[in-house]
């Protein structure tokens, strides 16, 4: 698969998808502690329902692609696509793990911040307008794949475009909110939405991180989560 990839890449891309011992050593350390459960990662979480709360009630545009930038659900979701690359069971188990407990602790904040407000979804013009089909998908991949690279690559740039190319969170709110207000539709389709795009940013992560022969480092990343851990 690897040897398929690199044969449709053009030649002067394979600087681009190299990196040195130390970005790579760099990377896994960011990207491991980032996705640990720590106070920092509650608060950011927290905080990042409340502004898309707001920006959805509000139908703000502003409010909700805040959120999208302070919320921290990226790093968990590259961590799974890291623990496929290097086949690794544990590192899989920890990365779902986290992933999980984020998930249902958003949607759970999401449904009792929103219990408190009174409100209709169907005057609520962000939330009717979450769908899926393929092209979604295939951004969803995209951004995983640029979101993978430009964290890899510190001088590329920073995450804050990719965080708002594909939609995290707002799924995430809404289906809090779609609980809150009992109405069962609402809820179904945002969790699809969610459940898409995490699959499409997995699906592309995964492949840049084949590429950069992350595969090759698996004693490297489990050490490296073994002493963030010790340190929890």
């Amino acid at each position: 698969m690897l040897a398929i990839i690199k044969h449709l890449l053009p030649r002067h891309s394979e600087a681009i998808f190299t990196l040195s011992k130390s970005e790579r050593n760099t990377f896994f350390k960011e990207l491991i502690d980032s996705s640990a459960l720590k106070s920092e990662f509650y608060f950011l979480l927290v905080v990042s329902i409340f502004i898309t709360m707001a920006g959805l009630l509000k139908n703000s545009v502003i409010l909700i692609i805040g959120g999208m930038l302070v919320a921290p659900l990226l790093s968990p979701i590259l961590s799974i696509s890291l623990a496929i690359v290097i086949k690794n069971r544990k590192v899989a188990w920890r990365a779902i793990r986290i992933f999980l407990i984020t998930t249902i602790l958003a949607l759970i904040a999401s449904m009792l911040i929103g219990s408190l407000f009174s409100f209709k979804t169907s005057e609520m013009e962000m939330i009717q307008k979450f769908s899926i089909n393929g092209f979604d998908i295939f951004i969803a991949a995209l951004a995983g794949a640029a979101a993978s690279l430009t964290w890899a690559k510190k001088n590329l740039s920073n995450l804050a475009g990719v965080a708002i190319t594909v939609t995290l969170l707002p799924p995430l709110v809404t289906a809090g909110l779609g609980l809150a207000a009992l109405d069962y539709y609402i809820f179904v389709d945002a969790i699809k939405t969610y459940i898409f795009n995490v699959s499409g940013i997995i699906f592309g992560s995964v492949i840049i991180f084949i590429i950069l022969k992350f595969q090759e480092a698996r004693k490297r990343v489990i050490a490296e989560i073994a002493e963030v851990d010790k340190e929890d």
